[in-house]
């Protein structure tokens, strides 16, 4: 990273011109979509300031937005002002930002200079800050766990440190890595994201590998293999409903895991370890993120409000009126499935739809398109 932003500052002021290059052309706003396009062409909005290279953004439930950069800021967007509200400087590469779970006044950053910072987003400075131990001290991730009791870091030599959050106070650790093997040397982490209604984190690591670990006891309560992460930022997440983890992957494919298995199936298998994955061959290039739609069913519907209207578009007023009578229920009334959009290092961006019946709960890679 610093041999890049080293290259490209002395080049040129003009940031990114790598990853300008590699992008695809945007579409024309007047390009044509199909009836189940789930997105507009034309971007709803854009922001500009940073310098260089994003390295993660985050949001705020009241639709604030947070980017941090190269160019060792972290800036703070809101969707109903083109402008920056506040700049955020910092001494070194922002790798990590998070906003508090419970309080958007309040948001975590870790820097590769080792310090994680609370900031205070009315007073524009930092609250409490608090300095990694060890010789690798670079924070390659960070996030809140338990609804902000915790806040937790991982580092480039494959440590999950955590800290309280009132005080950033160091609390305890988990080394993330294999007890024997080649794996057995911890490796960056690149991804942390507490689950959804349990007390229990998934960390994603650059040895290939995606951990369940519970807060509990601080014990692995599940490991999932199948994707390669060997260099990048990849992290895995879950569905919205906890039941699925989704990771893009270096080898341009999408990789889904259920969280759990019915193990009572299986006449050996180890309880630990989940070697049972679906993967779709989705971009031709590295897969940079996958992630669940965190609200599936509205877009569903809207889609399948989209497709009514596209099929209906040659009839006469009366059979429109008559085919919106009969569909109506099954538009209006509560879909099911999942929404999966996943993007490149090329700057593809695709997205999956899987609409599953009630009684179905499996998702077959098969079943998305």
């Amino acid at each position: 990273m610093r041999t890049k932003y080293n290259a490209e500052k002395k080049s040129s002021p003009t940031p990114s011109q790598e990853s300008l290059s590699l992008s695809a052309p945007p579409p024309s706003p007047e390009a044509p979509l199909g009836p189940s396009a789930p997105f507009c062409p034309k971007p709803f909005c854009v922001y500009s300031g940073h310098t260089s290279d994003l390295l993660d953004v985050s949001w705020s439930k009241n639709y604030f937005l947070l980017s941090s950069s190269m160019d060792k800021t972290v800036r703070l967007w809101h969707i109903s002002r083109g402008e920056c509200l506040c700049c955020f400087q910092h001494i070194d590469f922002v790798t990590a930002i998070v906003f508090h779970p419970r309080d958007d006044r309040y948001f975590l950053s870790g820097s590769l200079d080792g310090k994680l910072r609370l900031w205070n987003i009315p007073d524009k400075k930092v609250a409490v800050w608090n300095e990694v131990d060890g010789k690798t001290k670079l924070i390659t991730a960070a996030n809140f766990c338990q609804n902000g009791k915790f806040a937790v870091v991982g580092t480039y030599d494959g440590r999950c440190i955590f800290y309280t959050t009132d005080q950033l106070k160091y609390h305890t650790q988990i080394d993330v890595r294999s007890t024997r093997g080649k794996n057995s040397t911890g490796r960056k982490i690149s991804g942390i994201e507490p689950m959804p209604n349990d007390d229990k984190i998934l960390v994603t690591s650059n040895d290939s590998r995606i951990r369940l670990y519970d807060l509990r006891d601080l014990n692995l309560s599940c490991k999932y293999k199948g994707y390669v992460n060997v260099s990048s930022q990849i992290k895995a997440s879950f569905s919205h409903d906890g039941k699925y983890i989704v990771s893009g992957s270096e080898n341009q494919c999408i990789y889904i895991w259920k969280t759990y298995h019915d193990y009572s199936k299986f006449s050996s298998v180890r309880r630990d370890r989940n070697d049972f994955w679906e993967g779709i061959k989705a971009h031709n290039a590295v897969v940079t993120c996958a992630v669940f739609a965190p609200n599936p069913d509205h877009m569903i519907r809207m889609i399948a409000e989209r497709e009514a209207e596209h099929s209906m578009a040659d009839n006469t007023p009366e059979e429109r009126e008559e085919a919106k009578a009969a569909e109506g229920g099954m538009v209006s009334s509560s879909q099911t499935g999942h929404v999966l959009v996943s993007a490149d290092f090329n700057g593809c961006i695709k997205v999956f739809v899987h609409k599953a019946k009630p009684k179905h709960s499996s998702l077959p890679a098969s079943a998305l398109a």
